[in-house]
């Protein structure tokens, strides 16, 4: 080849890989962020008793592409946004429902950052801010940002519509996306994303919580009979409430048993100054004292819970003309509720 042909082809190869490393310093390629979450469950909710709290997290990852490492190091703010889910309109509450639905038992919760603070979107009333992210510029490098959430069920001010099974609220597109400001260099100050409403991604999840059929026993009243004046005198009645708290339409039975054993709501009143002297007594569930008040399946009481407190009320009789030491006598009864 001639030497004035060598050095064309020469000059010409030189062209074409100063032009090709131009066109990709202007391409300034921006960083991109992505965000996950894992599902968040609550377990074992009992509506009426205290706040119950539960944790959860988003891992955060910011990219570099390849061409990064002409650009050098960047940064960028992101954002954290996270909206009502598909149950609830509004933030405060934001809720759980029945099956995922709006329209059955909702459960109110909360969802706050590691700080307690209320964690909402753009427009209600602010995402978390995750500032002046640093990228390394070398080539498809990354940063990751792990972000601790706190979801809150507190004691609920209505349980009558909380039946036992399954609430839910689903968080996806807008309702859990992640905003990114421009990148900048290193050494500058990104822009403030907390207002931006462009999804940069998404990081769905569902929130979820179980309600299992659930009742206690809170309070009895002792149930006291009158003076009886012994031989000749006529019974006694008495009565007292028991309070019962079960689940909305949970079904219950409650047992009564007398520190005999009895298995029919007979039981023995004891001399309290001590001795084997007794006084019978009998518990029933009704007020003319015809249906006993016992501890099996056809005498024991049934009843439906409603989220409420449900006083159930037990009456006792002391029979007539007896023939007994005077002074005090007591007994105990075990109160146990099945559901």
């Amino acid at each position: 080849m001639p030497l004035t042909n060598w050095k064309q082809a020469f000059a010409t190869v030189a062209l074409v890989v100063i032009c090709t490393f131009s066109v990709q310093q202007d391409a300034n390629a921006e960083v991109s962020c992505s965000a996950t979450m894992n599902d968040v469950a609550f377990n074992n909710i009992v509506p009426w008793q205290g706040s119950t709290s539960t944790s959860g997290s988003v891992r955060v990852t910011c990219s570099s592409d390849f061409w990064d490492w002409y650009l050098g190091n960047r940064k960028v703010n992101a954002c954290l946004s996270i909206g009502t889910g598909s149950v609830s309109n509004s933030w405060n509450p934001r809720q759980l429902g029945l099956n995922g639905s709006p329209t059955f038992g909702l459960i109110n919760f909360q969802i706050y950052d590691q700080f307690g603070t209320f964690v909402g979107s753009p427009s209600q009333p602010s995402p978390i801010l995750l500032s002046n992210i640093l990228v390394p510029g070398f080539g498809g490098s990354s940063s990751t940002v792990v972000v601790p959430l706190q979801f809150t069920i507190p004691m609920q001010s209505s349980t009558s519509s909380i039946s036992s099974g399954t609430y839910s609220s689903n968080f996806n597109g807008n309702n859990a996306m992640v905003t990114v400001s421009p990148s900048v260099s290193s050494n500058s100050t990104p822009s403030n994303c907390s207002n931006l409403t462009n999804a940069s991604g998404t990081f769905p999840f569902t929130v979820s919580g179980t309600v299992q059929p659930f009742c206690q026993v809170l309070t009895s009243d002792p149930m006291k009979f009158a003076d009886v004046a012994g031989f000749g005198d006529t019974q006694r009645d008495a009565a007292t409430d028991i309070r019962v708290q079960c689940t909305n339409l949970a079904s219950y039975k409650i047992n009564l048993t007398p520190s005999n054993n009895s298995t029919s709501g007979v039981g023995a009143l004891k001399y309290v100054a001590g001795g084997s002297e007794t006084v019978a007594y009998s518990l029933f569930q009704d007020a003319g004292r015809t249906i006993p008040w016992g501890n099996q399946t056809n005498n024991n009481k049934a009843g439906t819970g409603n989220g409420a407190v449900q006083n159930q009320t037990v009456y006792g009789r002391v029979p007539a003309n007896l023939n007994a030491t005077p002074g005090a006598y007591s007994d105990s009864v075990q109160v146990t509720v099945t559901y």
